[in-house]
């Protein structure tokens, strides 16, 4: 089986081809399962070079600064306020900084905000639009002193990176003693991804790691954290751009197969755009609306995501 050719576990090293279970096969890739650990993973046969430096065009850039920020960062809000429990404040590292709105609430709210993003339009418009402090260069590549940082923050990244354990070892490194390691990553045990299987909406070749709770604690465990927590996440922007836009067009089109590749991303940022622009009051009893069924759903663990805290041992 070609799939199985040069495969081999990120989190506990296993290299054995006949330790790894087939979890999941559709038309473009599988999915497999450690039977060691029981990280599930897209081998490595059918990983393709995805060039994050030019992960977003031109169209996309001009979608998100028509864009309405405020309930960007109301959104964020609620992550930094999740942090506070943990760090009040201090250094906050973002790895993955995106368009930048994390960052830039996290600097709103007092933190000493910085991070470094590899694509050239995102680090673009988070410096020159949002004035950060972002770099623009892989993670691997920035030089960061040792024992700094007060917390480091990822948000939807680990699941796109071909090493997650290298990560998490310089993550380590940077961070000062019991310094704090906050992220999200989709939840393969989810609710949400067990009832949907391989149609579930996070599961693209972008996406080559999916962890559950059990993967991420051995993982973490492994490069010297400690788990504080782990919570339910459901992000009402991501169902709004991966589920239901997909689903409006299957049943626009009236047909049954998944169109989601076929929706480019300024396509998915329009269509967000197009729904919250709207009257403020509607835009403030919509957030309100969010935030009650975001805590709700946290609250049943019905998210498809998890947000890990972790700290440095």
């Amino acid at each position: 089986m070609k799939y199985l050719e040069n495969i081999h576990c990120e989190v506990c090293g296993n290299k054995n081809p006949q330790k790894f279970n087939l979890k999941f096969e559709r038309s473009d890739f599988k999915v497999t399962e450690c039977q060691n650990c029981k990280f599930v993973f897209i081998p490595q046969y059918y990983r393709k070079q995805i060039p994050y430096e030019d992960y977003r065009d031109e169209e996309v850039l001009n979608s998100v600064r028509k864009g309405n920020n405020y309930i960007k960062i109301r959104r964020h809000k609620l992550r930094i306020k999740l942090i506070r429990k943990y760090v009040k404040t201090g250094k906050l590292y973002d790895i993955g900084v995106g368009w930048g709105h994390f960052l830039y609430t996290a600097k709103l709210m007092g933190f000493d905000a910085s991070g470094v993003e590899i694509s050239e339009l995102m680090h673009h418009y988070a410096v020159n639009d949002l004035k950060l402090n972002v770099v623009h260069d892989n993670f691997f590549n920035v030089n960061l002193p040792d024992n700094n940082l007060d917390v480091v923050t990822m948000w939807d990244v680990l699941e796109h990176i071909e090493k997650p354990a290298e990560v998490v070892k310089k993550v380590r490194q940077i961070l000062k003693e019991d310094g704090y390691f906050v992220f999200q990553v989709p939840q393969i045990d989810s609710k949400v991804a067990r009832k949907q299987k391989e149609k579930w909406s996070m599961m693209s070749l972008e996406h080559i790691n999916y962890f559950s709770r059990e993967s991420i604690k051995t993982l973490l465990e492994n490069e010297g954290f400690e788990i504080v927590k782990i919570k339910s996440s459901y992000e009402l922007k991501l169902f709004l751009m991966f589920t239901l836009l997909p689903w409006l067009k299957r049943r626009k089109k009236k047909n049954t197969e998944n169109n989601q590749e076929q929706i480019s991303n300024s396509e998915r940022q329009n269509f967000f755009n197009k729904v919250t622009k709207v009257p403020k009051f509607i835009v403030w009893l919509g957030l309100l609306a969010h935030d009650i069924i975001y805590k709700t759903m946290t609250m049943l663990n019905y998210g498809e995501e998890m947000i890990v805290i972790a700290r440095k041992k």
